[in-house]
């Protein structure tokens, strides 16, 4: 009889990322929800080493849309057109999309629903008129950041359509269970008991690596001491391999490697002492926070992801000036000498998680938004 109350909503998204495990499960525990995903994350860019979810977990099996790129250019997906004749209500990636025209103009004939969920926009400066038809056709935007909301309403979007939804990897911070992984993973490692700074991701050039590792050499040369664990491989591991080869303190670099167990990597963030992403920082503030670990990265709005609002200045982290080495180095050695205690960082950065980046909060305003 539960089932039958259920509001019916479709789901539409470009990809099924294992991180998406826990929204995704509690859409589909409130709603009578029928999910379509696309095989890539990005059209046209293939996975990016970006693991996919089980989606046996579903109490429906979802369906398949094929993601296309017509013309060499414009991207297309297979298999929308006929879903508004089968449901009124539906959920779907947000990010400006060409394929999209067609569908919407579809709902709005058939009188369906349309909420989209993405980035939003930070700049008009092309296809601004088409940007504009897409936001009037939609019923409701789920951005994922305050700051680009607020942006979206600066360049003339409807605010009242605008609803900051952030981002998540789970049900909220667990700090009793966190304190079992609690050990001497670093102290067996490194031979002491110096600060920990982790970065844990893909290692790509935007993420400029390159800065973290000259940080460190150039603090331990200068006599702040602390040893570096990059978490993650991409392709910019064989450029980190060759700078710490040789350099000075480099018994104090653990280039650790892939890692998608989640056992292994709550152990390795729980006890460190401070992430540090200096180009975009993205889900991995929200990850290192949920073991309470503070974050630096850096601070221009424009090219940084959503995620780095985690970021509450002298609380939670800090933020330098983009690109400026020596003001990452000043962040660093700011954080590591604050004298703040591990036990107040750590409960400020579990406050920040549990305030609003978490899949049970992104469900209310689902919820609270689709209700009405």
């Amino acid at each position: 009889m539960e089932e039958m109350h259920k509001k019916e909503l479709c789901c539409i998204f470009n990809y099924a990322p294992l991180y998406r495990t826990s929204i995704y499960s509690l859409i589909d525990s409130e709603y009578d929800a029928m999910f379509f995903f696309g095989d890539e994350p990005v059209e046209g860019r293939g996975s990016s080493g970006i693991a996919q979810m089980d989606r046996s977990i579903f109490r429906r099996t979802p369906g398949r849309i094929v993601n296309r790129v017509l013309f060499g250019r414009i991207p297309w997906r297979s298999g929308m057109l006929s879903l508004p004749f089968r449901f009124r209500t539906f959920l779907v990636s947000g990010d400006f999309n060409w394929a999209y025209f067609p569908f919407l103009a579809l709902c709005r004939i058939l009188g369906r629903k349309v909420y989209a969920w993405g980035h939003g926009f930070k700049e008009l400066k092309r296809y601004a008129c088409l940007k504009r038809l897409y936001m009037k056709w939609l019923d409701g935007y789920f951005v994922y950041g305050a700051r680009t909301a607020r942006r979206m309403e600066e360049l003339g979007f409807d605010g009242t359509k605008l609803h900051v939804i952030y981002n998540s990897l789970g049900t909220g911070t667990d700090p009793e269970s966190n304190r079992l992984l609690g050990g001497e993973i670093y102290h067996s490692r490194f031979g002491n008991r110096l600060p920990v700074i982790i970065f844990a991701g893909r290692l790509t050039a935007a993420k400029r690596l390159d800065m973290l590792v000259d940080a460190y050499i150039e603090h331990s040369i200068e006599g702040l001491r602390y040893n570096l664990v990059i978490v993650g491989d991409g392709p910019e591991m064989g450029m980190l391999r060759r700078k710490v080869e040789n350099a000075p303190f480099a018994s104090g670099v653990w280039l650790y490697g892939e890692c998608y167990d989640e056992k292994r990597l709550s152990v390795l963030l729980y006890n460190a002492t401070l992430c540090v992403s200096p180009g975009n920082v993205g889900l991995t503030a929200v990850h290192a926070m949920s073991y309470g670990t503070p974050v630096v990265s850096h601070n221009d709005f424009m090219t940084q992801m959503p995620e780095y609002e985690t970021v509450v200045e002298g609380r939670t982290g800090l933020l330098y000036r983009a690109g400026d080495y020596a003001d990452l180095k000043r962040a660093i050695r700011q954080w590591l000498t604050s004298g703040r205690s591990r036990e107040e960082i750590r409960m400020d950065c579990y406050r920040e998680i549990d305030a609003r980046w978490n899949s049970l909060y992104q469900l209310d305003v689902l919820k609270s938004v689709i209700s009405r």
